[in-house]
């Protein structure tokens, strides 16, 4: 089967901007998607508001020279991250039990323990209390939204919140550890906010955690529903070591993390350290690839859809996050899928930006009696079926 959404194309074309990561003039269009939602996450109570929600343009680009990808018609002026936004996924026990993981190690690799942290896009404040907690810290957390901050500000040695961007104004406060997880990939000037962390830590000599999607794993997959235009920036591990290390910083380790997901960087300002992986070859042809990959996979998934309408079947989608608005923007699928279930309470009963597609908790599924279930996020699937298990039930279920 052969499908292709009248609103994606794959040009092959030069760029319109420099890279922001290396400034090479070299980098060409290789994907675009128009009219997508600016935001995946915001929590909209209006069905009307969802389906008109404002749309913005993504077009990605590929440098050759240092491989780092970005969407070339980003406008930063679209996106409001003080709207009430909700990006949590701390109501899953399976990426609660892998945080925890993770926050044991960076306490330990970094010493931190009764030292400060500063996080850059803390969101919530959830991974900055715990964190807080478990190394008895001092914590600060830097972010724009209106919901920031809403955790026990007595964690640790306690938290305080700065409800703004972080900027160059923020160079003096002393952090042992500068952490950035799940923000570097929504800023577009990568290579100056690179800079602003190194002079932010040149001083006091801290270390930086820095956590993003993997994009090597969304170009070898075609995974379109991973491509969305609050992620303007997009790294492999070859892509974001390179940028830290421009920027003047030693790699103490960069891994894969989350079943291949996410890439973790571990630096301090200084020279030496582990080199970046020669990746450069390898993402070209994953590139190059790219074309056929995403095709094939627009096609499977418009396929599934169109089984489930012909044959009259219920089908749902669990996981209301980005992916779920990138997978359902990109397909067009406002009419075939039924509804969008969620763990997280404070989604349920709001919709899904661009589709207008209802949140609803899992108990809805004894009602809806879905015949399909396509999980959003694989890394779940386990944790997604002991639920349906318990409500019952003999839906098909697949993953992306």
């Amino acid at each position: 089967m052969s499908f292709l959404p009248p609103h994606v194309s794959f040009p092959d074309e030069p760029a319109l901007q420099a890279c922001p990561a290396c400034a090479s003039a070299a980098a060409r269009r290789v994907y675009a998607v128009r009219g997508i939602p600016t935001h995946s996450c915001v929590l909209l109570d209006d069905q009307e508001a969802a389906r008109s929600f404002h749309a913005g343009d993504l077009a990605l680009a590929h440098c050759p020279d240092c491989g780092f990808l970005f969407n070339d018609a980003f406008d930063p002026r679209l996106l409001d991250y003080s709207e009430d936004y909700e990006e949590t996924q701390g109501c899953s026990a399976t990426f609660s039990a892998w945080l925890e993981g993770v926050i044991d190690r960076l306490v330990e690799r970094t010493d931190l323990a009764g030292g400060t942290l500063v996080e850059v896009g803390c969101g919530r404040g959830d991974f900055l209390a715990q964190t807080c907690r478990s190394a008895s810290c001092a914590g600060v957390g830097i972010d724009p939204s209106a919901t920031a901050g809403r955790v026990d500000h007595a964690a640790g040695r306690g938290l305080r919140f700065l409800h703004e961007r972080y900027g160059a104004s923020h160079a003096d406060l002393h952090a042992d550890v500068l952490a950035c997880r799940h923000t570097l990939e929504h800023l577009a000037p990568v290579a100056e906010v690179a800079a602003l962390f190194h002079g932010g830590l040149e001083e006091h000599g801290g270390h930086l955690f820095v956590e993003v999607p993997d994009t090597r794993r969304i170009l070898e997959e075609g995974a379109f529903w991973d491509l969305y235009y609050e992620h303007c920036s997009y790294f492999s591990a070859g892509s974001l070591g390179r940028l830290f290390k421009r920027s003047g910083f030693a790699l103490d380790a960069l891994e894969v993390e989350y079943g291949g997901q996410y890439l973790q960087l571990t630096a301090h300002p200084g020279v030496g350290g582990a080199a970046p992986l020669d990746d450069l070859a390898h993402l070209a042809a994953a590139v190059k690839r790219f074309t056929e990959t995403c095709r094939a996979t627009l096609a499977r998934w418009h396929g599934v859809l169109e089984e489930a309408r012909s044959a009259n079947q219920t089908l749902v989608l669990w996981g209301s996050g980005s992916k779920a608005t990138g997978f359902l923007t990109t397909l067009g699928a406002q009419d075939t899928v039924r509804a969008v279930v969620d763990i997280n309470p404070a989604k349920h009963g709001h919709f899904v930006a661009g589709t207008g597609h209802r949140i609803v908790a899992p108990g809805s599924l004894t009602e809806l009696q879905p015949d399909r279930v396509v999980i959003m996020n694989p890394v779940y699937r386990d944790e997604i079926q002991a639920d349906l298990d318990r409500l019952g039930g003999s839906a098909q279920v697949d993953a992306v």
